[in-house]
């Protein structure tokens, strides 16, 4: 049977003039859309970024609606944690690539579509200004912040129309973003990862999350590259003694660790008697042969009923002890021993959720906090927030339709703020205005945006002397401004090249010194820097200034970012939809600080 769509209460059918049914698929779109509207859809190129919760959703109605000309990127395989609502895979897809199972899934529903997948990253060289260039929009299907900013400046450079929407549990947003007459997707500051004191993480934790975020530090400092910016770095010599060895019993690496850590270390921070009071006592050191003495195998459930799964039980304190042990040995053997010195935490790599959740677990213990079960170790570790397929539904919804609203506009001599295009807001289950969907006018870009507005971003960091310019390029740029691979120039001169991140002698030669610090590069307080990134077409002023001053506490990373103005600003004569417009932000920022919160991990995590 053909697809079928009713419209004000009449049912239309794929039928054709003479009244029977047609054997055109297309026949009831074109009916709905009408003629020359339906030749736009067929004809238009997009782009969809993303094939995942919202991506799943998006492509099928694409597809549907009668888009035949789309190409697809996204990086991710499927899980099985995704086949509860991304509903075009399947259980044999497990571990296939998103992107090539979703083409091959929407496909089905409509002959004569012209669909590509690339399994990759969108970061990547080959998706660049050109790739995006030859399409007529972008469709953001995105769950994660360093990529939305990706995407934002490659389709600013290219000039090109995008759709950007995300989920996080029960609310959504989907807006229209294009160069010189909306906001991009930084004109407003974005909900970012919480950051901890570092005397909070290393000696004072007093919650979970604290615990977790130490465990995954010593996952990486262990396991991972070198990096002077881990919070652990003090234990670096100690806990890195075993990589160069060619042979190594990892279960004997396993116990020295526990030895290190939750015994002698801990030892030392009792000792640190300014440190306690009776309203915080001093942790209690833990002995690996009195530890393991304990049963192994029992665990404590979370509830009375009986009905969690075993992942959703706190293990023993002997059964954390053992299972560390067994996390380092397994990282130990031969099938994981060439990872060493080059590994990064993953949520999805079980031994390494092992180690961090056995981990934080023993230092819950010695710290008198309550530990937790694998799976709620997971959930905060992973900053995960549990989808909502219905969400996603509605979101991939309206990004349809707002993205026929644009096609609308194509090569009309009107701007977008002038036509039908809104940002949508979905918030359930406490809707403002009574509303679970909240249409509001796109906003003008923000003239104070370092990305589309005045291009000058200012960091304030803490001291010259102790900033070397490959951590400003890693932490600062990299990390805070979201380029991808940036060049880093000052009085003309390049400073900082991406392709030497690390001293050399080919780096000495081009005059490039990534260990130098901003002293002995010649910065003073009040320095202008300009950043320049390729890949993304992006470039901005930097303007960075010293305060010795600076809270540690308030900017544990040893830097504050000042990247964009205040209020947008309201348009000449027209004082009233100004005012409008202010309310608008001012309900958008409500919805941020809401998606942005978070009992367990505080911080922010949008849908796959």
């Amino acid at each position: 049977t053909w697809p079928s769509y009713r419209i004000g209460g009449s049912l239309i059918r794929g039928m054709g003039d003479d009244g029977t049914m047609s054997k055109d698929p297309n026949c009831a779109v074109r009916t709905v859309l009408g003629e020359e509207r339906f030749n736009v859809v067929q004809n238009a190129k997009l782009l969809v970024v993303g094939a995942g919760g919202i991506g799943c959703e998006l492509l099928k109605n694409l597809v549907l609606t009668g888009f035949r000309n789309i190409e697809v990127v996204d990086l991710d395989t499927i899980d099985v944690s995704n086949l509860n609502r991304q509903f075009l895979f399947r259980r044999q897809h497990v571990d296939r690539s998103k992107a090539e199972v979703a083409t091959e899934a929407v496909k089905q529903f409509r002959s004569g579509t012209n669909i590509t997948s690339h399994h990759g990253n969108v970061k990547d060289a080959k998706f660049g200004i050109e790739f995006v260039s030859k399409f007529d929009l972008v469709v953001n299907a995105l769950d994660n912040l360093e990529a939305r900013r990706h995407v934002n400046r490659l389709c600013l450079a290219a000039e090109k129309p995008l759709l950007e929407a995300g989920s996080t549990g029960h609310l959504g947003q989907v807006t229209v973003i294009k160069k010189g007459e909306t906001e991009c997707f930084e004109c407003q500051a974005k909900p970012t990862q919480k950051v901890y004191p570092y005397c909070t993480i290393r000696s004072t934790p007093e919650k979970p999350v604290h615990c977790l975020t130490w465990a995954k530090n010593l996952y990486d400092l262990c396991f991972g590259p070198e990096d002077e910016s881990n919070l652990l770095s003090d234990l670096a010599t100690e806990m890195r003694q075993f990589q160069s060895e060619d042979t190594v019993d990892g279960e004997l690496v396993g116990k020295k660790i526990f030895q290190s850590l939750f015994t002698e270390d801990i030892i030392k921070q009792a000792a640190l008697a300014d440190l306690w009071s009776d309203e915080r006592p001093p942790p209690t050191s833990l002995v690996f042969k009195d530890v393991i003495k304990g049963d192994a195998k029992a665990m404590v459930p979370a509830d009375d009923n009986g009905n969690v799964l075993q992942a959703q039980k706190v293990p023993t304190v002997a059964a954390d002890a053992l299972g560390l042990v067994k996390a380092v040995a397994s990282m130990y053997s031969p099938d994981r021993r060439s990872l060493i010195g080059q590994s990064a935490f993953s949520k999805d790599d079980s031994i390494a959720m092992d180690f961090v959740h056995c981990a934080a677990n023993l230092r819950m213990e010695n710290y008198r906090i309550g530990r937790l079960s694998r799976w709620d170790a997971q959930s905060i570790a992973g900053a995960i927030i549990p989808a909502v397929a219905s969400t996603n539904a509605i979101v991939a919804g309206l990004e349809v339709v707002q993205l026929m609203h644009v096609l609308a506009e194509l090569g009309k001599n009107k701007p977008l703020r002038e036509s039908r295009c809104k940002t949508v807001w979905v918030r359930y289950p406490e809707p403002s205005r009574k509303k679970i969907l909240q249409p509001s006018s796109l906003l003008a870009p923000n003239k104070s945006c370092f990305v589309c507005g005045s291009r000058t971003a200012r960091i304030v960091v803490k001291g010259f002397r102790d900033w070397k310019i490959s951590a400003l390029a890693k932490s600062c740029v990299q990390g805070a401004l979201g380029a991808a691979r940036p060049a880093i120039y000052f009085n003309g001169s390049c400073i900082f090249d991406p392709e030497y991140p690390e001293p050399s002698e080919e780096a000495a030669d081009e005059g490039l010194h990534p260990e130098w610090t901003l002293t002995e590069w010649g910065l003073s307080s009040g320095s202008l820097l300009q950043i320049e990134d390729e890949g993304q077409g992006f470039s901005c002023n930097l303007v960075v200034s010293e305060d010795p001053e600076l809270d540690e506490e308030k900017f544990p990373t040893g830097f504050q970012v000042a990247t964009t103005g205040g209020e947008p600003e309201k348009d000449a004569g027209d004082g009233a939809q100004g005012e409008k417009r202010k309310a608008e932000v001012g309900d958008e920022n409500l919805a941020s600080k809401k998606q942005a919160t978070d009992a367990n991990c505080e911080t922010v995590s949008l849908d796959d």
